[in-house]
């Protein structure tokens, strides 16, 4: 629903050009998917609430697809990936609807690598001989969608690693991207795997040879064997080391080279199977039809209006508190001194320039964490925006009590 809320209406407030008042509640709608795809990322790795989803795995198949597809299609060359490096380190635009649309961008490419996890643990629940999800799903991924091809052109284009410039190195680097959004130097051996990496690998490894549901995914397709040799060259004896499973993956891929008729595994049996269908999505799109121009005016009619502007500033009090450092220290029951050893949820701050782990915070919002002074100014011109209106909605709720 967020995904087909950005294509529709969102993209209509910002062909209007009629600057908003707040970013705040575009904003929070903009980053809603995030939360939603980080979210889905922890759930459906189990497989009892995976089963809980009914038909409406269809919808979160496609998202995921359509996804996959996005990331590819935004990372071809070195220099489509780059922008997005950029976008990360640009400045705040002095225009609330220029820094929404690049807020989105961002969003739109990192959910790309929550969407490969799901996608896996999809995968791992549907071809299982114990899986939860029925074969209607695994033949959508499988068949319809043809995901491993996807999978195969992610492991090509590398879209988790980028070629910038480091500004206090003065030179090119490359960059690897990390969970918490931010981009870092990448000082070690490129031919360590990343995480994403690694369940791309994890899911082609068990598309291919650990199948135990009745889908075969047939390698002998021209296209298919195409795409499939093309990943000998990445696999290499350290990435052999670190992922066992993948000699298996290699020599299979050797085998597949040597015989064109060479399949994977999986019942030979043709099954009729039902098609499913994404019914979210495409009842939504029936639903308003032709109206999305008037939902965006209504949007921006209800968020500039002196209740929506009030709404806007109770809901930024509210993140603020949510996400300070009593109540997170409360829900974890850690410290913050140890929060990162002891528990993943509640990591240890790190600074948003440099990432190296963060000890100081910016004292007007008490939000944002830096290892020291001179990444503080660095970051400045990015957080202020967000720093004033955290601080501004602090101070006149204290004032309204």
């Amino acid at each position: 629903m967020v995904e087909l809320w950005k294509q529709k209406v969102f993209e209509v407030i910002l062909s209007k050009k009629e600057e908003p008042s707040t970013a705040f509640p575009l904003y929070t709608i903009i980053y809603h998917e995030l939360v939603l795809a980080n979210l889905l990322e922890t759930v459906t790795y189990h497989s009892d609430t995976v089963e809980t989803f009914g038909d409406s795995i269809t919808d979160m198949c496609d998202w995921c697809y359509r996804s996959l597809c996005h990331l590819v299609s935004r990372s071809a060359s070195e220099e489509e990936k780059s922008t997005y490096l950029e976008l990360k380190n640009k400045v705040s635009e002095t225009s609330n609807l220029e820094d929404l649309d690049r807020q989105n961008k961002i969003t739109e490419y990192e959910k790309c690598f929550k969407a490969i996890t799901i996608v896996r643990h999809l995968i791992e629940n549907c071809l299982n001989s114990n899986g939860s999800l029925p074969l209607g799903v695994g033949r959508r991924l499988l068949y319809t969608h043809d995901i491993p091809i996807v999978l195969c052109q992610l492991l090509e284009q590398k879209p988790w690693k980028i070629i910038g410039y480091d500004k206090s190195a003065k030179k090119r680097c490359q960059y690897i991207w990390q969970e918490n959004g931010s981009w870092i130097v990448d000082d070690k051996s490129s031919d360590i795997i990343h995480k994403t990496e690694a369940q791309i690998w994890l899911c082609l490894f068990q598309i291919l040879l650990a199948n135990n549901s009745s889908l075969q995914y047939d390698c002998s397709v021209g296209h298919r064997r195409t795409a499939l040799m093309k990943l000998r060259p990445f696999l290499t004896e350290t990435k052999l080391d670190v992922l066992p499973v993948l000699i298996d993956l290699r020599r299979f891929v050797e085998h597949l080279s040597l015989n064109e008729s060479y399949r994977g595994a999986g019942d030979k049996t043709n099954m009729c199977l039902v098609e499913l269908v994404p019914e979210i999505r495409e009842g939504l799109l029936s639903k308003y039809k032709n109206k999305w121009k008037k939902l965006a005016g209504l949007f921006t009619e209800q968020s500039e209006s002196n209740r929506g502007k009030e709404a806007a500033r109770k809901a930024a009090i509210k993140w603020t508190d949510a996400f300070s450092e009593e109540h997170l220290s409360q829900l974890f029951s850690s410290s913050l001194g140890d929060s990162g050893d002891n528990n993943p949820l509640y990591p240890t701050p790190r600074c948003p320039i440099c990432g190296e782990v963060a000890s100081k915070r910016c004292s007007r919002c008490r939000q944002e964490w830096y290892c020291g002074r001179e990444c503080q100014v660095k970051h400045w011109s990015r957080h202020k925006n967000a720093c004033d209106l955290l601080t501004e909605a602090k101070i006149a709720d204290e004032d309204a009590n």
